[in-house]
Parts: C-alpha cells; structure tokens; sequence
C-alpha cells in the first residue's frame, strides 16, 4: 500500500513532474498506469509509447537458471563488474533484475524536461 499512498500523495500535493515506476505484478493495480515493457509507471505527464530501443534479456522462472538470467542482466546494464565487487546483503540476482533501463530512464527524465530529439520531429528543416 505504500505505493500507492505515494501515487496519492504526488498527486494530490506535488507541483512538479513526477514518475513512480514497479514492475508489473500479478494483480490488477488499484491505480491505473501507463504500462511500458515489463514496467508500469505513474506520471503526472504523457509519456512516449517507446521508452527504449534495447531489448532486455529473455525472463525465465526455473531456478537453476536464475543465475545465467542475473548475469545477462547485468550485462544489459553494465553492471557486471560492479556486481561482482558488491558485498552488500541484497542478492546480486535481484538487483541484477530490478534495475530500469538506463535508455528508458533517459527517454522519461528528457520527456519531464520538454527535450524533443530532432529523430521524433516530424516536420523538414528549412534551413
């Protein structure tokens, strides 16, 4: 629930942009949101249908391969050696699969902006 008091709290009280994102779970979210990928996201501005190009890694739910699955994952973000130096509690697989694409977070962080790339401009130059 706390998710969802955070949704109502940005929304009811906050003046600037926003953006909330959790992966989508099983059950129907009590607020609706604009769902991207594996992602849904909550916004107080629109955002593009595509957030990024990369193609993440195939998911998989047997556990003798959830490892393999962490590694591609980490190597998808760039993370792996990072990882590999990590000695925290959090399970490098989990983290590993947590993680937004940093494509998708810059696609939505120049959306907040009002940055418009000259590949999304419909229109020809006339100069």
């Amino acid at each position: 629930m706390e998710l969802y008091q955070e949704i109502i709290l940005l929304d009811s009280f906050f003046k600037g942009k926003y953006v909330i994102e959790n992966v989508i779970p099983y059950y129907e979210p009590l607020i609706p949101a604009k769902k991207r990928g594996r992602h849904l996201y909550w916004t107080n501005f629109p955002l593009p249908n595509v957030l990024s190009h990369r193609q993440p890694p195939k998911m998989n739910c047997n556990k003798n391969i959830t490892k393999k699955v962490a590694l591609a994952f980490a190597e998808y973000h760039f993370i792996d050696k990072l990882l590999k130096k990590y000695k925290g509690k959090q399970s490098k697989d989990k983290i590993a699969r947590n993680l937004v694409d940093y494509e998708a977070g810059k696609t939505i962080l120049d959306t907040a902006m009002g940055i418009i790339h000259k590949q999304d401009i419909k229109q020809t130059e006339l100069f």
